[in-house]
């Protein structure tokens, strides 16, 4: 009983790297959108500590991500990147205060509908 349930826990691991490597990458695109928010980019975001917040959180997301591909089908892994989708419309949302129609929660409630069939299998 007790190795089923490690071997539970242990085939969702891939999963949760999955969602903390999308996760990161999420906040590096919201971080990014705040460098630029109220100017238009240039050579002054490498004064911006932000900026590089933004590309480290990018690096550990990808070797994350590298874990996740070697346990993972890429025909599994490679759908649950739309999460970004859902979470940089949060952080959007949340963060930066922008707007969200019904058309676009409509879409994004689509896409978890997509990504709970693809897990499913």
């Amino acid at each position: 009983m007790a190795g089923s349930v490690s071997e539970s826990l242990s085939a969702w691991v891939p999963y949760a790297l999955a969602f903390l490597s999308i996760f990161l990458s999420s906040i590096a695109q919201v971080s990014l959108k705040l460098s630029v928010r109220n100017r238009a980019p240039g050579l002054h975001l490498l004064q911006e500590p932000i900026f590089y917040m933004a590309f480290a959180l990018y690096g550990v997301s990808a070797l994350l991500w590298l874990f996740v591909l070697s346990k993972l089908p890429l025909v599994v892994a490679y759908p649950l990147v739309s999460l970004n989708f859902i979470l940089v419309a949060l952080g959007g949302a949340l963060v930066l205060h922008e707007h969200v129609s019904w058309y676009m929660l409509a879409g994004l409630v689509l896409i978890i509908g997509g990504i709970v069939l693809i897990v499913r299998r």
